[in-house]
């Protein structure tokens, strides 16, 4: 079992550096999360070089409402990489998307066309579309969402836990650190010291539900620590504690050039660890079946996904 303390002992091990606190550490474990996640340049022992693929764990969907004056709509708050499909759920259509809005405005020039939308494309935090029509559609936007810091809370005498409800509760409305789907570890209660999987967290923080029972007691001490997002667990060793320890040991090399050495090597095992999770992964998503005609350039055909 990885934890994220466990994470942070590893690290602390390698480095042998009392200057870089469990929280500077984290720090560096959660920048290593999301490099990960936002793909990586990797080479194959060949020379083959490519960018690492989305972490299958992250895929992710929601609904975006298009606008009646302008062709885009802003991005969702968590999108990470890869739009993997756009769907008009109001025309049960699937909207094809191109790899650029140079592309989409290749075929709409001044993006003013009115009809149904066909084709989409992103560009910064903005979704681009044409047409742009009168009446809003409802698109589902499938995409790779960003990665969950790991967080920790440290409560004293105000963490309950009730067992009818599901609900950890904080007096101090500090549990929005924590996101639906993570894995916690609860150290310092008298009954509760174990993982809970978070079920949904209230929007003011002040309590989360689990997807199992706590049991009953109030006014706790507590320390809550989240697990790393969306990694494979066998893999969270070898890619974040290398990772954390490359980057610290490139950090000391700008005063300790011997260091250089050390930060060779964490990378090197870093770099491996990233192929092993690339051949382990599956790099290209299952696509979305549709077996509905749709219009493009006012023409019907049938689409070839």
């Amino acid at each position: 079992m990885t934890t994220q303390a466990s994470l942070i002992t590893g690290v602390k091990e390698i480095i042998q550096d009392a200057r870089f606190s469990s929280d500077r550490i984290l720090d560096y474990l959660n920048q290593g999360t999301r490099q990960i996640a936002g793909g990586m340049l990797l080479q194959y022992p060949d020379r083959t070089q490519l960018i690492s693929s989305p972490l299958p764990l992250l895929l992710t969907n929601t609904s975006l409402t298009t606008s009646t004056s302008n062709p885009y709509i802003s991005m969702p708050s968590d999108y990470g990489r890869g739009m993997v499909a756009l769907v008009s759920s109001t025309n049960e259509l699937r909207i094809e998307v191109v790899g650029s809005l140079t592309e989409l405005l290749s075929y709409y020039e001044s993006l003013d066309n009115t009809s149904r939308v066909t084709m989409a494309a992103i560009r910064g935090n903005r979704l681009y579309y044409q047409g742009m029509p009168s009446t809003a559609e409802m698109l589902v936007f499938y995409y790779y969402r960003e990665p969950y810091d790991m967080a920790t809370l440290t409560g004293s005498s105000d963490i309950t836990f009730t067992a009818s409800t599901l609900r950890i509760a904080d007096a101090g409305n500090g549990l929005g650190v924590f996101k639906t789907g993570q894995t916690i570890d609860i150290t310092g209660t008298t009954l509760n010291n174990t993982s809970f999987v978070v079920d949904s967290v209230e929007s003011d923080g002040s309590y989360l539900t689990t997807t199992v029972a706590p049991t009953d007691e109030s006014n706790q001490s507590a320390t809550i620590k989240s697990r790393p997002d969306a990694i494979p667990a066998h893999l969270h060793e070898s890619l974040l504690e290398n990772y954390a320890a490359w980057k610290i040991f490139e950090r000391k090399t700008k005063n300790d050039q011997p260091m250089d050495v050390d930060a060779k090597r964490y990378q090197n095992l870093f770099m491996v660890a990233m192929l092993n999770m690339e051949m382990a992964i599956e790099e290209t998503p299952e696509p979305i079946q549709f077996t509905t005609e749709r219009f493009r350039y006012g023409q019907i055909y049938q689409p070839h996904w």
